[in-house]
């Protein structure tokens, strides 16, 4: 039979003589959705964009309101939704490709009148569902709100953040059907010199290549150097209030050879902000408090990392910082921020008798830091703390400051990466505090694994007694005892801190960490895939908006810790308390608010 003859048989069972048409008789069903094969080009690229994917639609729907449960910290209106935005658009994209799958391996799904049901009843459900989720999410996030002891007032139109939410998805999907749509010209384009598959195979990989170039070259240079600008013009800014300091135990104050303008704008309010001897002696009643010494080196103070660690050792040196009891070398964040109240609580349980240096990496923030700039972090710690510690080795032991390390959130990560585990800190320093430590900091996520059985990942026991986490201060103290090595190493997490408990994993697990959950995890948090990932990475940026105790705040609670890390068993009792009502007045620019203290 002629090959005519079989082609016309499929398609209705014309006679031989009859005209071929590529004309599909008017009987014939549409596609499934997602089907190939049918008319003349496979449906993916088809002429013309598809309707919208009912699967993709229904997963969007269910994602956006599941958006709405509450997770680790409240957030605004804003915030969720951009959140109900990206949910939406992930479950699109999920339920568009099962969608797909269904048709393509064969399986059964629903007929053209289901499917225009379907479509009914999810358009009637859709806008029930999500008024729905809004109003019970505006409850969940008044009673997270009353659990971290906020004020519990959510505005009413945080119901409308879906309103949000929707514009992203659309915004989203347009972006995407137009990445479709020029994948489909360029198929028609190949579709003349190659055959069907390599044609589509083709315009496919260059789609995609052309997509990745311009998001990771133009578009990425554009709003690097964009952002690069606005805060390399907010480092070279100085603070309210911020004046060159008198004293020359200050960098960029008398006899420095650093300048004032080269600290940076968080390297000048570290200098000239802090306690002094006398105001530790108020707080703590010892008479023979002395001035503490803070060495800042900014970028702009040296060229490389080894320029900054060798001004920051000489720096040291001209302070009279070798002569102290202990020598701190801290880690800042990717702005240059160190936490004031974490440096002042050092002042203070030291009595003012310490040095505190650190050499600034970035001044893009710390999560722009960790994307562009994290290697300057790991080699910029690394080299002060060689620098200082081989300083230090030159001098009789007798006469020898204990060296101490610390950081927190990136400068935790920074503060880790400069030794191989927590026995090498311990054996190489006098002890150490890290605050808040990200998911990719390698020793802390090492403890983690290695922790105790029973144990959670935001609490992770170690068999050391010298090495402690905690939470809140009745942590340190329930943990302490048993035998004491000269070094201590205090890790400081609240389970509700998103900076800890954020990792990609996130996507597929939960990493345990709601199993068990902390006492300031609210009761109606569960994780849930892709949603639960989304959840958590825009928790990052109300972190630091939470009370003190809660979130990616630790203020006074590193009073506490620097305690344990420096033990003095002739501290008179109260000393501890006065000194951490001291520095809960601390704010997070150094200034004095009035801020609680957190219990214990």
């Amino acid at each position: 039979m002629p090959a005519t003859d079989g082609v016309a048989s499929r398609l209705g069972g014309s006679p031989p003589h009859a005209p071929t048409t590529t004309r599909e008789p008017a009987s014939r069903p549409p596609p499934p959705e997602g089907a190939t094969g049918y008319g003349t080009r496979p449906h993916a690229l088809s002429g013309r964009l598809r309707p919208l994917s009912l699967t993709g639609t229904t997963a969007a729907v269910v994602f956006a309101c599941l958006s709405l449960t509450p997770s680790l910290v409240p957030r605004s209106w804003v915030v969720q939704g951009l959140l109900a935005g990206l949910c939406a658009t992930s479950g699109y994209a999920l339920g568009g490709f099962v969608g797909w799958a269904v048709p393509a391996l064969g399986l059964p799904q629903p007929g053209g009148i289901w499917r225009a049901r379907l479509w009914r009843v999810l358009a009637v459900a859709t806008p029930l569902l999500v008024v729905g989720s809004a109003i019970l999410g505006r409850h969940w996030q008044q009673m997270q709100r009353a659990l971290l002891g906020m004020p519990e007032h959510v505005p009413l139109g945080w119901v409308l953040s879906p309103l949000l939410g929707a514009l992203v998805l659309v915004v989203l999907l347009m972006v995407g059907r137009g990445i479709v749509w020029a994948t489909r010209r360029l198929f028609d384009v190949l579709l003349r010199y190659l055959p069907r598959r390599l044609a589509m195979l083709t315009a496919m990989a260059l789609s995609a290549t052309a997509v990745y170039v311009l998001v990771t070259g133009v578009v990425a240079a554009s709003v690097g150097q964009a952002l690069g600008e606005s805060f390399a013009a907010a480092n070279a800014g100085t603070g309210p209030g911020v004046a060159r300091p008198a004293s020359g135990l200050r960098s960029g104050g008398p006899g420095s050879s650093i300048e004032w303008s080269s600290l940076g704008r968080e390297g000048r309010q570290f200098v000239a902000q802090g306690p002094d001897a006398a105001t530790i002696t108020a707080v703590t009643g010892v008479a023979a408090a002395r001035e503490p010494i803070r060495v800042y080196v900014g970028l702009a103070s040296a060229r490389t990392p080894e320029a900054r660690a060798v001004l920051a050792v000489r720096e040291l040196e001209r302070t009279g910082g070798l002569d102290r009891r202990v020598v701190a070398v801290a880690a800042g964040t990717g702005t240059g921020w160190i936490d004031p109240a974490a440096a002042a609580a050092l002042e203070y349980v030291s009595h003012g008798d310490s040095a505190t240096v650190t050499v600034q990496y970035s001044y893009l923030p710390s999560w722009l830091s960790f994307l562009v700039d994290r290697d300057a972090a790991v080699r910029t710690s690394e080299e002060l703390v060689t620098a200082v510690r081989a300083r230090l080795a030159r001098m009789p032991e007798q006469r020898r400051p204990r060296l101490v390390v610390y950081g927190e959130s990136l400068g935790a990560f920074a503060t880790d990466s400069a030794f191989t585990s927590v026995d090498d800190i311990m054996s190489t320093t006098g002890g150490a505090l890290l605050i808040g430590p990200p998911h990719f900091d390698p020793v802390w996520t090492r403890l983690v694994v290695q922790r105790r059985g029973g144990t959670p990942v935001w609490r992770p026991v170690s068999d050391d007694p010298d090495v402690q986490v905690a939470a809140a201060p009745t942590d340190l103290t329930a943990s302490a005892g048993g035998r004491h090595s000269p070094s201590r190493v205090v890790y400081l997490v609240h389970p509700s801190d998103p900076v800890v408990a954020w990792s990609p994993s996130l996507l597929w697990r939960s990493g345990a960490w709601l199993a068990p959950r902390g006492a300031d995890v609210s009761p109606d948090v569960h994780w849930m895939p892709v949603v639960g990932f989304w959840q958590t990475t825009a928790d990052l940026f109300t972190a630091t908006a939470m009370p003190v105790g809660h979130g990616h705040v630790y203020g006074a609670l590193a009073v506490d810790a620097w305690a344990q890390v420096l033990p003095d068993p002739r501290r008179p009792a109260g000393e501890i308390a006065r000194i951490r009502a001291a520095v809960a007045r601390i704010g997070t620019d150094g200034s004095e608010q009035l801020l609680p203290a957190p219990p214990g």
